[in-house]
Order: structure tokens, then C-alpha cells, then sequence
């Protein structure tokens, strides 16, 4: 951790001797009550997306997005929207300007989990909830931190935090950016997800609650390099009690040589001790011009766990086009012939649109992870944080999911979902088979296969500017229920949630 804040330190000393420009470097997270109604504007056409593989996206990005939407032939529940959002991104023209937001509010819910699609064992209740979110906001440099209690944390196994309090919290984000107009230094937790934004990411996404990493953009926006860097969980190997550090680099490159075309290349390295001498942030791997897939061959002391992937975006019109691939091990050298090593990769393919003005929205998407993805013989290389996934939480599925989404009144909206996930008995956590097992069988839905078919609806409200009220209601029908042949199961699984909030800001002279 020393070296990652000296890092950090010395980049944010480097970029302060560019000349500033008024770039405001504060993001919209991806949990903010405003992300349903912005990615319902986006499907539809009506708000061009400022960065299509990327969330969280910035709020000046937004700001100056909106401030480009013709609402004159919108209908009229998509101008209450989009007067609604541009209030909300409203900021004062000073050069040093700070805001506080506070939120109260309430959940009740069938469980814990944060998704419906993949919820917990029973634990319904009522969780309150409260945050202070905090910025400073300069011409070249924005400071945030944004404390929060949720009780509910305390009930989702995907939370690794304290749950012996009474008073369940974390701190959602907390990071300092400098901006420029060709550069960002970002370091602090934020929760991310790179790839097309209907799904979650395969490389990196929302799965994990947000951690502390550093990230670097070098280069135009529609031509950038990008790279993250983090230290995880310490693991211990296989049959040993010794844990093992281990650290995680993602770089991209991002290019948009288009208005309707966006494309990402991107390589993730996760590496921790070789031959039981522990390592640390390492140079090859924070070096965003750097090929991680040909370090690794320069020498034993870069082994790693290297995956490589795409992703794009295209715009048809009225009709947006998007996917994303991950590879994380498909041989191509197989120098044992009896080596019959399934292959890793995950993908998604799916699409989006709208009509009526903006009123109506869509989106339809497949996505598999097979069974071997996001593992290594070595337990140190799984790729995950305290048992999480970096990218997705689970292997060994597929998912087919269409969703319509209407806004039937100002402010509202009403999306109905249809979900189908079928999950084999494969687990990212498991150990790696041995090459006696190797099949073709264990590639991809192994075992008894689940299946769950989800028909749910969603709604969010929000009758005042400072009052949202949302809801999350499906009936889960399963087959082969915990991967018992015959067996099936039902529940309905919702949430129902209401924020209050209230905002303050000025300027600094």
C-alpha cells in the first residue's frame, strides 16, 4: 500500500504542472437515483451517451449531454425527465465550489443481495438507510467521500465488512481526481463497470462492492489509454495456510472514430507470490503501454493469471448494437496432446432501442461464462476480491434477458423484464480440475443444471426532485432447484425502496 500511494502521490504532483482547464473530474455513480432514468434516455435516443462502455460516467459529461437534447417533439413524460435531470446536474459557474447531498431512506426486501436476478437465502426485512456525500470541487481537482449506513449489509453474503454491529455502513465512494483534457489521475473506491452498461461487465464491474484502486487515463476521450491497478484479498494457495497478496492490472485502449462506433481492447494480470517470494505493484504491470500477455514470457517474476477481451458499441439509428469478450484461457499450444484443457471465455451479444418519442425503451441480451473461467490451478489467481467476482460473480451459466421500459407518467417509469438463466454445477471458488479430468464435458453447463425463469417488473418515481420511490417485483420459477434433478422451487423476490434527499452547495472565494 506504501508503493501505491507514492505512486499516486507522484502522479497527481506530475499532472499539476499541466495548465489547468476547467474539467470537472466528479462522477455520477452508478447507484445514483438518476441512473434509471439517464440509461432509459440513452436507449431510447434521446440523450447521446457520452461514454458508451464506461459507467460511471462524469456529471459535467451529462450536464453538457443534456444541454444538447431537442425536447420539442419528446413526449411529455421524456421532458419532465430530462428537466428533472439537468436540475439535479445544475452547478454553480464559480471556479471552487462545494455540495453536500444527504439521503434518508428505507428498504424493504424478500433478501439481502443487492440483485434480484441471483437472490440470497431468505433474509427479508427492513433496512434503514442514510448518507452524506461530500465534494470540493476545483478547476483541475475534485475531492469526494460519501459515508453511508445501510443495515442491510449485514445480511448480504457478498459483504465482507463487519456484521456484528448494530449499525451496518460503509463508505460507498472516497477518491480525489485531477483532470485535464488529455489526462485523469484517479485514486480512491468507486464502483465501475467497463463494457456495454446492460450488463456487467466480464473484466470488471459492480459485483465487487467499490475498493480502492488507482486509475490513469492518458489521451483524448475518443482515443485513450486506460489503466487500473489494485491489491486484493491475500489467498492462501491450495493445501497451504500461508496467504498470498495479490494484486490486479487492467489497461484499455478506448476509441470512438465515430459518433455511432465505440471499441475497447483491454488485458487483465493478476499476480501475487512466485516460488514463495511475496511481490507487489509491479512496473510491467503499471505500465499502460505494456502487453501483459508477452511480459508474462519475459521472465518467472511476471507470471501471472493474464486474460485479454473487446468490447463494442454500435449505433444502427434506432437501434444500438453492443458486446463484449473476455478470454481467459483458449489453447493454442498444445504441446502435450493429451493437455484437452477446456476453454475460458465469457461473451455477451444484445441490443437496445426506443420509440414513441423517447417514451419507450428496450434492451435484449445473451451472455455466458463458462465453467473454467475466472480460475487457475493456482487458488492465489482466482479472480475475485474476498471471494467476489472482479467481473462476474459466477461461472458455469448462460442468461437471456429482454426488457421494456415506458415512461407512463412525468418522472416515472415502468419497466416489465423477462429473465432466463440456466447455471451448471460450476463455481469460480471451486478448485481447478486436474488434466486427468480434462472434457469436453466440463466446459460449459456441467452437472445437474438449474434453470430460473424470472418475470418481474420495476418502477421509480420520483414526484418531487428531492422523493424517489422505487420497486422490484418478479416471481422466480426453478427447475432442478440446488442442482437436484426434478426438483423445483418458486418464490417472489422484490424490493421496495423511498429516499429523501437534500442538497446543499456554494462557493469558495
Amino acid at each position: 500500500m506504501r508503493t501505491s500511494l507514492v505512486t499516486a502521490g507522484l502522479l497527481l504532483a506530475l499532472v499539476s504542472a499541466l495548465p489547468a482547464q476547467q474539467e470537472n473530474g466528479r462522477y455520477q455513480p452508478i447507484g445514483a437515483w438518476t441512473t434509471p432514468y439517464v440509461e432509459h434516455l440513452i436507449r431510447a435516443g434521446v440523450l447521446r451517451d457520452p461514454d458508451p462502455l464506461t459507467r460511471p460516467l462524469r456529471r459535467a459529461d451529462l450536464r453538457r449531454a443534456l444541454s444538447e437534447v431537442d425536447t420539442a417533439a419528446r413526449a411529455s413524460g421524456v421532458r419532465a425527465i430530462v428537466r428533472l435531470l439537468a436540475r439535479e446536474l445544475e452547478e454553480p459557474a464559480d471556479s471552487v465550489r462545494w455540495r453536500l447531498d444527504a439521503a434518508v431512506g428505507v428498504l424493504a426486501a424478500s433478501d439481502a443481495r443487492r440483485w434480484a436476478e441471483r437472490p440470497s437465502a431468505d433474509s427479508a426485512g427492513i433496512f434503514p438507510q442514510a448518507g452524506l456525500a461530500a465534494s470540493l470541487e476545483m478547476p483541475h481537482l475534485t475531492l469526494v467521500t460519501h459515508p453511508a449506513i445501510d443495515n442491510r449489509l449485514q445480511y448480504d453474503p457478498d459483504y465482507r465488512g463487519a456484521k456484528d454491529r448494530a449499525v451496518g455502513g460503509r463508505t460507498n465512494e472516497a477518491y480525489a481526481v485531477g483532470s485535464w483534457r488529455y489526462v485523469d489521475v484517479f485514486f480512491g473506491s468507486l464502483g465501475r463497470n467497463l463494457g456495454p452498461t446492460e450488463a456487467e461487465g466480464l473484466a470488471l464491474s459492480t459485483s465487487p462492492y467499490s475498493f480502492d484502486h488507482l486509475m490513469v487515463r492518458l489521451g483524448p476521450r475518443r482515443l485513450r489509454l486506460e489503466l487500473l491497478a489494485a491489491q486484493l484479498d491475500a489467498l492462501p494457495p491450495w493445501d497451504s495456510v500461508t496467504s498470498a497478496v495479490r494484486y490486479f492490472s487492467l489497461h484499455r485502449l478506448v476509441a470512438s472514430p465515430t459518433d455511432r462506433l465505440t471499441f475497447s481492447l483491454f488485458e487483465t494480470a493478476l499476480y501475487t507470490k512466485v516460488d514463495g517470494v511475496a511481490r507487489s505493484w509491479e512496473p510491467w504491470a503499471l505500465n499502460p503501454l505494456n502487453s501483459f500477455y508477452i511480459a508474462q514470457y519475459t521472465g518467472p517474476e511476471m507470471n501471472a493469471n493474464i486474460s485479454v477481451g473487446a468490447d463494442v458499441s454500435y449505433d444502427l439509428g434506432r437501434v444500438r448494437v453492443f458486446g463484449q469478450v473476455f478470454v481467459d484461457d483458449v489453447q493454442v499450444d498444445r504441446s502435450d496432446p493429451g493437455d484437452k484443457e477446456p476453454p475460458g471465455y465469457a461473451l455477451t451479444l444484445g441490443a437496445s432501442g426506443g420509440a414513441r418519442g423517447g417514451a419507450l425503451s428496450w434492451t435484449g441480451l445473451y451472455t455466458r461464462v463458462t465453467n473454467l473461467t475466472y480460475r487457475t490451478p493456482a487458488r492465489e489467481e482466482q479472480y475475485t476480491r474476498y471471494g467476489v467476482g472482479l467481473g462476474r460473480n459466477y461461472s458455469d451459466y448462460d442468461q437471456a434477458t429482454v426488457r421494456v421500459t415506458a415512461a407512463v407518467v412525468p418522472r416515472a417509469l415502468v419497466t416489465g423484464e423477462l429473465t432466463v438463466i440456466r447455471q451448471g454445477e460450476g463455481d469460480m471458488r471451486d478448485r481447478y480440475p486436474p488434466v486427468s479430468a480434462f472434457a469436453d464435458s466440463l466446459t460449459f453447463l456441467t452437472g445437474v443444471v438449474a434453470r430460473t425463469v424470472r418475470l418481474a417488473a420495476q418502477a421509480v418515481w420520483t414526484p418531487r426532485p428531492d422523493v424517489t420511490l422505487s420497486a422490484d417485483v418478479g416471481r422466480h420459477f426453478v427447475t432442478n432447484a440446488g442442482h437436484v434433478a426434478g426438483a423445483t422451487d418458486g418464490r417472489w423476490v422484490w424490493r421496495v425502496r423511498g429516499e429523501l434527499r437534500r442538497s446543499y452547495s456554494g462557493s469558495v472565494r
